[in-house]
């Protein structure tokens, strides 16, 4: 097992309120924006998609793991999830609630309870989701360039 692993992820600004995220790893390029309901373009994975899929995706990959050790087939799984923002008394946005529902297929009827103790050792060994309170680190670093690129008040090149 590992102690300790990094994930270097960059996301570097495009144009007006979108960007591209890539990273070391040679994942595909994954367009980024801020939501239409904060002013962005639609048809973009927003960070609060990102942030709900990561907590789906976590479900979904520790399930698998938890099932094949413990020797259940499944014909399926896919978890819908839906992340709510709320602004807060500080005014402030954050997505309070995380709600994951997970669809488990079974071959046999045989396996319901036991899928469903899987479910709840996975719901408890999710990383993700066990760290989504996590302190953030932010370590700017501010780069002065000789010819500043023109910027109206829209935010765009």
């Amino acid at each position: 097992m590992i102690d300790r692993h990094d994930y270097p992820v960059t996301v570097r600004w495009s144009d007006g309120k979108e960007g591209i995220a890539t990273s070391r790893d040679r994942l595909p390029e994954l367009r980024v924006a801020t939501p239409p309901e904060f002013a962005g373009p639609p048809h973009h994975w927003s960070p609060e998609h990102l942030f709900v899929a990561s907590a789906a995706s976590c479900f979904m990959t520790t399930y698998l793991a938890i099932a094949e050790a413990s020797r259940l087939e499944i014909e399926g799984l896919e978890v819908p999830a839906t992340g709510t923002l709320v602004r807060g008394d500080d005014r402030r946005y954050s997505i309070e609630r995380i709600t994951l529902a997970p669809i488990i297929r079974l071959t046999d009827e045989a396996d319901r309870d036991k899928a469903a103790r899987l479910a709840e050792k996975a719901e408890a060994a999710c990383l993700v989701t066990r760290s989504m309170r996590s302190s953030i680190a932010v370590e700017p670093t501010f780069e002065v360039v000789s010819e500043p690129a023109l910027i109206d008040t829209r935010g765009t090149r």
